[in-house]
């Protein structure tokens, strides 16, 4: 007998022997045994995955000598006969080669023929998406309602193509793709019979390869055998497949955590001398970094995931240790995004190498999270207005040009010293709101410096406001303040009176005054008077529609919108003209 290759020398002879879809086997044998047998079945699935050795199985139950069965024989001549193809009540027939109406009419000729030596008549139709819609429409009627005799088998890669009306007379079984280490312990099982020795990585690098079809691993396996010699290392194996190793993936995950451009680019030198596919490989390293995100994501006490070897894990679980879930997560959608660049790359060499480049050299990620958790923790202690170091936050300073109130420190953190801790200064600052009245408003403020020093400063404390809460400020324009027997006189102009009769701003006001005395509190009162003026444009901002941000702060539209929605003015646009109206007279159309 002429020599088979290991895809037909071990193809699955019985429901048991099917690796990687025990789902459908265990369906299929039940309804044999219980004699619930459909008249159509609908095998859909990726290539090499066990659809047309389950439809030959399928049919060797039906037709075995012993009987209907789940468990053939394999001896008599129908199941011998069906294994090898020629059988005569078994018809294999290729969808792509037969796929017009005609060939569908003999079909449906044959079929009111009883079987000529088994009990059922099977029809293997293989790649059925290829038949053209008349091709199915002349199939219907025979599919929904065939002699008791026939059972119809469809297979296909691309489910989708097919018609409903043909979908809903079928039972359909999905199968999937085999998983990497079920292909792998197939292929030492396969090697062990063979009597050849192969090593660990060898035979994860073909299950790889094979991304979940049984019969493209085998494929390489055959052409591994062929290649091996007795003092071939796996590296050369590899090679000579051009097959993207482990190795070589995990070197280049280890360079990118450890961040060493110099290792980057020594791994995509090995792998274009050993002529290795630069797609390839970025898929390869983009499923090890989804193995790192998965091991990260997973408790303590789980299991490696499925897809990871043992003598890995150990590996895999330090480059989990050596860089954070915010990184993975950048590397993969960098990963991601540059396989497509690969693919489309009339240099995919070059464009391989920029892309661990770029992941070697990105910077860090941290999540919000953990900032605000380290903000906590540093502001239980005193406060200071400069964070650790690395945090992305400015340290607060004070503005230059501004002279401090009298008594007041001069840097910053000296300030803050006196106060004591931020929220003891906030603490401080917050006094009972009260409601205010149509003509002034009072509010007791404790001891502290004079009425006369609180007038003296108050341009300068205007000032500083600017700096630190701009709405309040522009509330204060062209404000002045006279010092009185009982306490200081504020007279507000060129603003709405609601806008600073409405509490809020009259107790942010009072912090503000505090924060500014350095926590002092004065012994005398503030008297609000508001003078209602109707803001009028300038002549200049009349000719210049782009007003100046104080401008605009002042306007109690913009102040309302401010406090309302906790918004924050961010730039200033010139309204734009009006274009005048185009109107059609006659044939011609005229601009007014």
């Amino acid at each position: 007998m002429s020599y088979l290759v290991l895809a037909r020398k071990y193809r699955p002879q019985t429901f048991e022997e099917v690796v990687g879809q025990p789902h459908v086997t265990r369906t299929l044998k039940n309804a044999v045994q219980s004699g619930r047998i459909a008249h159509a079945y609908l095998f859909t699935g990726a290539r090499g995955v066990g659809k047309t050795s389950v439809a030959r199985i399928l049919a060797k139950a039906l037709n075995c000598e012993t009987g209907v069965t789940p468990v053939p024989c394999n001896r008599c001549s129908n199941c011998s006969e069906i294994g090898q193809g020629r059988a005569v009540d078994v018809l294999e027939i290729d969808g792509a080669s037969n796929r017009g109406i005609d060939s569908i009419r003999e079909l449906r000729e044959t079929i009111r023929y009883r079987p000529v030596k088994s009990a059922y008549k099977v029809y293997i139709i293989d790649e059925v998406h290829m038949l053209t819609t008349e091709a199915f429409n002349a199939l219907l009627k025979t599919l929904e309602e065939p002699p008791a005799h026939v059972v119809f088998i469809f297979a296909t890669t691309e489910p989708h193509k097919i018609p409903a009306t043909i979908l809903s007379r079928c039972q359909r079984y999905d199968f999937r793709r085999i998983p990497t280490e079920e292909i792998q312990a197939q292929l030492l099982r396969i090697a062990q019979q063979e009597g050849v020795a192969l090593s660990a990585s060898v035979l994860d690098a073909v299950a790889r390869e094979a991304d979940g079809s049984m019969r493209d691993a085998q494929s390489l396996m055959e052409q591994l055998l062929a290649l091996r010699g007795d003092d071939q290392q796996d590296r050369e194996l590899l090679d000579l497949l051009g097959v993207v190793d482990r190795e070589s993936v995990l070197a280049a995950a280890e360079a990118v955590v450890r961040r060493d451009p110099a290792a980057c680019l020594d791994v995509v030198e090995r792998i274009y001398r050993r002529g290795m596919d630069s797609r390839r490989f970025c898929q390869r390293l983009c499923e090890l970094f989804r193995d790192l995100m998965v091991m990260a994501f997973r408790a303590p006490s789980a299991k490696t995931p499925p897809d990871a070897l043992g003598l890995e894990a150990e590996r895999l679980q330090r480059l989990v240790n050596q860089t954070t879930v915010e990184d993975l997560f950048q590397y993969f959608q960098i990963l991601v995004s540059g396989e497509e660049d690969i693919r489309r790359a009339s240099l995919p060499r070059v464009t391989l190498e920029m892309l661990l480049l770029r992941l070697a050299c990105l910077p860090r990620a941290e999540s919000v999270e953990k900032i605000l958790e380290r903000l906590e923790q540093r502001a239980e202690g005193p406060w200071s207005p400069r964070l650790e170091q690395g945090s992305a936050l400015p340290s607060l300073r004070e503005p230059q040009g501004l002279e401090p109130a009298p008594g007041a420190k001069s840097a910053p953190v000296e300030a803050a010293a006196s106060a004591g801790s931020f929220r003891q200064t906030v603490a401080e600052a917050s006094v009972p709101e009260k409601s205010l009245d149509a003509g002034d408003s009072r509010t007791d403020f404790g001891t502290g410096p004079a009425p006369e020093d609180g007038a003296k400063q108050w341009e300068n404390f205007c000032r500083w406001l600017e700096q630190r809460d701009p709405v309040t400020a522009a509330k204060l324009h062209k404000s002045t303040a006279t010092a009185t027997p009982d306490g200081l006189n504020v007279e507000i102009l060129e603003i709405y009176e609601e806008n600073i009769k409405n509490g809020e701003t009259e107790k942010t006001l009072l912090q503000h005054l505090t924060q500014y005395f350095q926590g002092k509190r004065p012994n005398w009162r503030i008297t609000f008077s508001v003078k209602k003026i109707e803001p009028q444009p300038s002549a200049r901002a009349r000719k210049d529609p782009v007003h100046s941000r104080s401008a605009v702060l002042r306007h109690p539209a913009v102040q309302m919108a401010l406090e309302i929605l906790g918004g924050e003015l961010v730039e200033i646009r010139p309204v734009r003209p009006q274009k005048p109206a185009r109107r059609r007279t006659g044939r011609t159309d005229k601009t007014t």
